[in-house]
């Protein structure tokens, strides 16, 4: 299959895709009709060959509009055992304990999806795990959360061992889209909505539990592997991070010709890159600047005209416009919420 544009250029693996097709089988659908017209035969996924963002995209809008299920990512994530993640979640089962498999999987999340930005940090005294949008299309980027999130929670419970639900808490930044007492239901844990980010918040002594299945030796070889895969990316696939991670570097939001003269770049091939992850570099430099309000404000005392400044806005009532349409509230009414 040879990528007809820029749109279409193909570096997802197609894993979980078979699995998803698998689940909409057992639900009555064939396999024509939950890949129809996304140029993707079942062969191709079969043949695990590399699709583009766009392909995914239809092929998982295809799968929600047949089942008309909203909460079809999480089902699919509860689908899928340790070895659905490949190197991934071979290292992550030869991990020490459960916070030796969290960095791990944050580490090498890349070489499974680049749809999504997974981080970690630790907040008061809970695990936090991140979740962010890259390549995925708005509209189905609820999926990909919720399938992460759920796989998360399977992939957890069987490292440490655990019949019963784990401890945490799950943070969505988007609305329900069915009784949110479905989400708890399928998830087994709570779920709060309309908050700042997608999050999946853990008891910080939960990270001390020991992996049933831990193996130093077979780590190290799984661990291999995924550096091997994570050489292999080509740069422009990971071009979102590199931003970011510039973004961080510099400690401000720069236009996009300053960005891409610090890249060795130039503005129209940073945006041709871009084009091909499905987003541009507006997006990226509007959640950097969400992500950094929402911490200043947060976590500090600063006013909110230096922030609105520390974030390159040249008038406070500009920055003030832009968190109401990231958050819905102002930054005031955000801070005084806390």
């Amino acid at each position: 299959m040879k990528p007809t544009s820029s749109h279409q250029r193909a570096f997802l693996t197609t894993d979980y895709l078979t699995q998803l097709v698998t689940l909409m089988k057992q639900l009555g659908f064939s396999a024509e009709q939950v890949l129809a017209n996304s140029q993707v035969s079942e062969q191709i996924l079969l043949q695990n060959t590399r699709i583009s963002p766009i392909q995914y995209h239809q092929i998982v809008e295809n799968s929600l509009t047949l089942s008309q299920d909203p909460l079809l990512g999480i089902k699919h994530g509860q689908g899928l055992n340790i070895a659905s993640h490949g190197f991934l979640g071979f290292a992550a089962m030869a991990a020490d304990d459960l916070d030796q498999a969290l960095s791990l999987a944050i580490r090498y999340a890349r070489t499974r999806t680049l749809l999504a930005d997974l981080r970690f940090h630790k907040e008061d005294d809970s695990a936090v795990i991140q979740i962010s949008r890259l390549a995925s299309l708005p509209n189905t980027f609820p999926f990909v959360v919720e399938n992460i999130i759920s796989s998360f929670i399977a992939a957890a419970r069987f490292l440490v061992n655990k019949q019963e639900p784990l401890s945490a808490v799950i943070k969505l930044a988007y609305s329900a889209k069915v009784d949110p007492q479905e989400y708890e239901r399928l998830l087994g844990v709570p779920v709060l909505f309309d908050q700042p980010y997608n999050q999946i918040c853990l008891p910080e002594f939960l990270l001390e539990s020991p992996v049933s299945t831990a193996n130093a030796t077979s780590r190290g070889l799984a661990e291999s592997e995924c550096e091997k895969l994570l050489a292999q990316l080509d740069q422009g696939q990971d071009l979102v991070t590199q931003i970011r991670h510039q973004l961080e570097k510099l400690k401000a939001f720069p236009t996009l010709p300053i960005i891409a003269k610090t890249m060795n770049s130039s503005p129209r091939t940073i945006n041709r890159q871009l084009a091909q992850l499905n987003t541009t570099y507006q997006h990226i430099l509007d959640e950097a600047r969400r992500e950094k309000a929402i911490e200043l404000l947060s976590h500090s005392k600063t006013s909110i005209e230096s922030i609105a400044t520390q974030l390159g806005y040249n008038d406070p009532s500009n920055f003030g416009r832009a968190f109401r349409r990231w958050l819905g509230k102002s930054p005031r009414a955000f801070r005084k919420d806390l």
